[in-house]
């Protein structure tokens, strides 16, 4: 019976991860064709401060001093 269950869990995750990568490929053609009109100052993950695409969050570049300055008084 465990092994059932193992097998099941394994077949799940193959399917999640599968859609993980398709989700990503999805994301990466739609940010390929923004025109990245907008950007804005936004947090990263790994807490650094870059300019993204406002519409899909591309990473498009670094604040200079000033900039960052002025975006962490607001």
């Amino acid at each position: 019976m465990i092994l059932d269950v193992d097998i099941a869990l394994m077949e799940n995750i193959d399917n999640l991860n599968k859609k993980l990568k398709d989700l990503k490929k999805e994301i990466a053609d739609y940010q390929k064709n923004c025109k990245h009109e907008n950007q804005i100052l936004r947090a990263q993950e790994n807490n650094s401060i870059r300019f993204v695409c406002n519409k899909c969050l591309i990473v498009l570049g670094w604040p200079n001093p000033k900039e960052l300055e002025d975006w962490l008084k607001r």
